[in-house]
């Protein structure tokens, strides 16, 4: 459960560091710890998708 998810947030934290991290759980009302537990359903992921895509400035397609 929430694997794709807490890799999406590993992601943020590559490419935004620690602090980039809390701001995008802020952004997304959702912790890494939360993360993991939630159901990565296709509507979870790709809204948490557009939400890095945006917060990063990218795409993160061809990280997951």
């Amino acid at each position: 459960m929430g694997a794709t998810i807490a890799k999406i947030y590993d992601i943020v934290t590559q490419k935004k560091g620690y602090e980039g991290r809390m701001q995008f759980a802020q952004k997304t009302g959702v912790s890494k710890n939360k993360a993991l537990k939630i159901k990565d359903s296709e509507e979870n992921i790709r809204k948490f998708k557009m939400a890095a895509a945006e917060f990063i400035g990218e795409n993160i397609d061809h990280l997951l």
